[in-house]
C-alpha cells in the first residue's frame, strides 16, 4: 500500500507534474480516479437541467466501472466493510433524490408494483429520528404491531455510520458524519442508552510509557471550542511566516500574529461575562433569536468584526453556516462563547443536555455516533447483526443484511428505497388504511400501505413527496434552508510527523477546511488499534463550505454546489497539498504516509436557523411548531425541526412523532 503500484505507468498517465509529487502515483487504497470523462459531473446535479446531465455522466462513468472497481468516480472510494458502498451521499442517492425534486417519477408512479403489504407504520428515514420512532414504536405496542423502515441509503443509519479502512494488517476505523456523545443523564436519550444496552466504561489506547506524552482528543468536536485549552493542540498561520502557535487559548494568544486589538476581543469574547438578562430564560432565548450571531457579537458586545470572522467556520462545521446568517440563539444553544453571565440558571444546568461542552467527558465510538445506531438497530431486529448483545459483538458484529427485510419482523428494514410520494387521507376515520408510500427501488416502483406514516427524512424532500401538502406545511418544508459538510478520513501508514510536532489535533484558516484531529481510539472487543506514531491511524477533517455575503439559502444553495461539483481527483489534490503545507517540514512525506482517503459528501447535513427560526416572526408560529402537528395519519420527525443536528434532539422528535402515530392506532 505504500510503494509505487504495479501499474503505476498507467496510473500516471493522466497526472500533472504536481500530482505526481504529491505521491498520486502510488498505490493506496482507493480508485485513482483519473478517468476524465466523469471529472465534472458533479456539475450535473445542479440546475433543472440535471436529469439529463446526470444520465449523461452515468453512461460515461460506467465505461471506466468494472466488477474489481467498482466506485463511481465522484462518489470514490468508500474502504472495507459492511459499509463500503456507502460513504455519505453516494452519486446513486443524490441522483435518486434529485429525480424526486425534478418530476422523473411522475408519470411511472400510477403503475408502481404493490408489494401487498400493510404496514401498522411506515417510517420513511433511516437515521436516528426514524430510528428511535420505530423503537417508541416497538416498545409501547411490546412488539406486537408492525414496522417497516424505509431507507434510501445502501445501510440504515442516516449519518452515523463509519468508513473502515485496513492497513499494514491492522483494522482501522472513523466517523462518517454523526460524532461526539456521553453517557446521558436523563431524557429519551438516557432511556435509550439504558433500554438498548449500550455500556457506561469504556477503555481507550494510550501511548507507551516511553513515548513523550500526548493529549488526546476523545471525539472529533469538543477540542475546537469548549475543551481546545491543551498542549497538544497546534494552530497553523500563514503569516508573517509559516509558523504553529502551541495551545494558543492556553497562553492568552501569545505568538499569534493578530493585531492587538483583535486578541484583545477574542480573549473578551472567551471570558468576558455580562449582566444577566432582565427575563427569564423563554425571553432570552426569543431576544436572542431577532439577530444574527453576527449582530450579536458585533452591534450587542462590540467585538472586532474578527471575532465573528474567526468563529464562522467552528460554527459552520456544527450548524450548518457562519455567524452572519445563522440566529444567535442556536449559537447559544451549543454555549457558543459571548452569553457568558446571561442566563440566571446556574452554570451547570444553563445549558441542559449540553453539558459535555463545558467538559472533557465527550467521547466517541470509533466510527462516531455509529455505536448507539448499531445496539438500537439491533434493539429493533436482534437478527441484523451477527453475535450475541455484548458490546463487542454488536459494534463489530457483521450486518446480516439478509435479515433486514424478512417477513413476520416486527420491524422490517428496506435499504435502497427512495420514497417518492405519499399518498394519504387526513381523515382517518373514512378509511382503516388511509395511507400509501410509492418508493424507488432497484429501478423500478413499488407501492406499500400503511395506517399510519411518519416522514422521518429532512423536508427539502418531503415537501416534493408528500400530496396534497396544506399551504401552511409546505410554507413551512420551505422555510427550511440546508447547507453540506464534507468529513475526510485519512488513513495514515504512520503518524510521525504529528508525534514531531507534538501536536494530536491542528487548526488554520486558508486552504483546504480548517481543521483535523485524530482521537484516542476507543478499544472494543479485538480492536485494540495501537496508539503509536509509528502505527497507522486515521486523520479526520470536518469540512465546512461557509462563505459570507450571500442571504442564508443562497449560501446553502452555493455551498452545495461547491461540494457537488468538486470531482474525488480535485479534492484528493487539495487535502495532499494542505497535509503538505500543514506537515511538509515536520516529515510528512504524501505519498509515503497516505495509506487511504474515503470522502463523505452530505449534501444537506444542517439545517441552518436563521434569526426567527425557533420563535417565528411578526407573531407567527415556528417552521417547527407547524410540522410538529401531525397531518391526519402522517406525522414529520427529523433534527431539523430542533434546529440543532445532533442525536439527541432527533431522538426527541422520533418519540414525539410515534408518539402522535400511536395514538393514530
Amino acid at each position: 500500500m505504500t510503494g509505487v503500484s504495479d501499474n503505476s505507468e498507467q496510473l500516471s498517465a493522466g497526472l500533472t507534474t504536481e500530482e505526481h509529487e504529491l505521491g498520486m502515483n502510488r498505490d493506496i487504497t482507493r480508485r485513482d480516479f483519473l478517468n476524465t470523462a466523469a471529472l465534472g459531473t458533479g456539475a450535473a446535479l445542479l440546475g433543472a437541467a440535471a436529469p439529463g446531465l446526470i444520465r449523461a455522466a452515468d453512461r460515461e462513468a460506467a465505461k471506466s466501472r468494472s466488477a474489481a472497481d467498482p466506485w463511481h468516480p465522484w462518489t470514490g472510494y468508500a474502504g472495507v466493510g459492511d459499509y463500503s458502498a456507502s460513504n455519505g451521499n453516494t452519486w446513486e442517492v443524490v441522483s435518486a433524490g434529485h429525480g424526486i425534486r425534478d418530476r422523473q417519477y411522475e408519470k411511472a408512479i400510477a403503475n408502481a408494483t404493490a408489494t401487498g403489504e400493510t404496514q401498522d407504520l411506515v417510517i420513511i428515514g433511516g437515521g436516528y429520528s426514524g430510528v428511535v420512532a420505530a423503537y417508541t414504536f416497538l416498545k409501547e405496542t411490546k412488539r406486537q404491531r408492525s414496522c417497516l423502515i424505509l431507507e434510501n441509503h445502501p445501510i440504515m443509519g442516516g449519518e452515523a455510520k463509519r468508513n473502515e479502512f485496513i492497513v499494514r494488517g491492522q483494522r482501522l476505523m472513523g466517523p462518517q458524519g454523526s460524532n461526539a456523545t456521553g453517557v446521558p443523564s436523563h431524557g429519551v436519550e438516557r432511556d435509550i442508552w439504558h433500554d438498548v444496552g449500550l455500556p457506561t466504561e469504556f477503555e481507550f489506547g494510550e501511548l507507551a510509557a516511553n513515548r513523550r506524552p500526548m493529549e488526546f482528543p476523545s471525539e472529533n468536536y469538543m477540542y475546537l471550542l469548549w475543551a481546545d485549552i491543551f498542549e497538544s493542540n497546534g494552530f497553523h498561520f500563514d503569516s508573517p511566516r509559516p509558523h504553529w502557535v502551541t495551545n494558543p487559548w492556553g497562553h492568552d494568544l501569545k505568538g499569534t500574529p493578530w493585531a492587538e486589538d483583535v486578541r484583545r476581543d477574542l480573549l473578551r469574547w472567551r471570558n468576558e461575562p455580562m449582566e444577566p438578562f432582565r427575563g427569564d430564560e423563554i425571553g432570552l432565548e426569543r431576544w436572542l433569536d431577532t439577530m444574527t450571531y453576527d449582530d450579536y457579537l458585533t452591534k450587542v458586545r462590540k467585538f472586532h468584526p474578527e471575532v465573528a470572522r474567526y468563529v464562522d467556520p467552528m460554527l459552520a462545521s456544527g450548524l450548518g453556516l457562519g455567524s452572519d446568517v445563522l440566529s444567535a440563539n442556536a449559537a447559544y444553544f451549543f454555549s457558543y462563547p459571548g452569553f457568558q453571565g446571561l442566563s440566571k440558571k446556574p452554570a451547570e444546568i444553563q445549558f441542559e443536555g449540553r453539558k459535555l461542552a463545558n467538559s472533557r467527558g465527550g467521547f466517541c465510538f470509533p466510527g462516531g455516533n455509529d455505536g448507539q445506531m448499531r445496539y438500537l438497530l439491533k434493539w429493533l431486529n436482534p437478527e441484523m447483526i451477527e453475535g450475541s448483545a455484548s458490546f463487542p459483538d454488536v459494534y463489530s458484529g457483521r450486518i446480516r443484511f439478509d435479515a433486514m427485510d424478512r417477513p413476520n419482523t416486527p420491524c422490517r428494514m428496506r435499504t435502497g428505497a427512495t420514497v417518492v410520494r405519499v399518498l394519504h387521507d387526513p381523515d382517518t376515520r373514512k378509511n382503516p388504511n388511509p395511507a400509501t408510500v410509492i418508493y424507488a427501488k432497484d429501478g423500478k416502483l413499488y407501492s406499500v400501505n400503511a395506517k399510519t406514516v411518519i416522514w422521518a427524512g429532512a423536508s427539502f424532500t418531503a415537501k416534493h413527496a408528500v400530496e396534497h401538502l396544506p399551504d401552511d406545511y409546505r410554507l413551512a418544508m420551505e422555510s427550511f434552508t440546508r447547507a453540506p459538510m464534507l468529513v475526510v478520513n485519512v488513513a495514515l501508514n504512520n503518524w510521525r510527523f504529528l508525534y514531531n510536532l507534538g501536536y494530536t489535533a491542528c487548526s488554520w484558516r486558508g486552504g483546504f477546511g480548517y481543521t483535523c484531529n485524530m482521537v484516542a481510539p476507543m478499544y472494543v472487543g479485538d480492536y485494540r488499534p495501537r496508539l503509536d506514531p509509528d502505527s497507522p491511524v486515521l486523520l479526520t477533517f470536518y469540512v465546512p463550505f461557509n462563505e459570507r455575503g450571500p442571504s442564508l439559502a443562497d449560501q446553502g444553495r452555493i455551498a452545495r454546489g461547491r461540494m457537488f461539483a468538486t470531482s474525488f481527483r480535485d479534492y484528493e489534490t487539495q487535502i495532499r497539498q494542505q497535509m503538505v503545507k500543514l506537515f511538509g517540514a515536520a516529515g510528512f512525506d504524501p505519498g509515503r504516509d497516505i495509506a487511504g482517503i474515503v470522502l463523505n459528501r452530505w449534501g444537506h447535513a444542517y439545517v441552518t436557523a436563521g434569526p426567527g427560526f425557533f420563535y417565528g416572526v411578526n407573531g407567527q408560529p415556528s417552521p417547527s411548531d407547524v410540522l410538529r402537528r401531525p397531518l391526519g395519519s402522517l406525522a414529520f420527525a427529523h433534527s431539523e425541526l430542533s434546529g440543532h443536528q445532533y442525536w439527541g434532539a432527533a431522538a426527541v422528535e422520533g418519540k414525539r412523532a410515534a408518539e402522535q402515530m400511536l395514538a393514530m392506532l
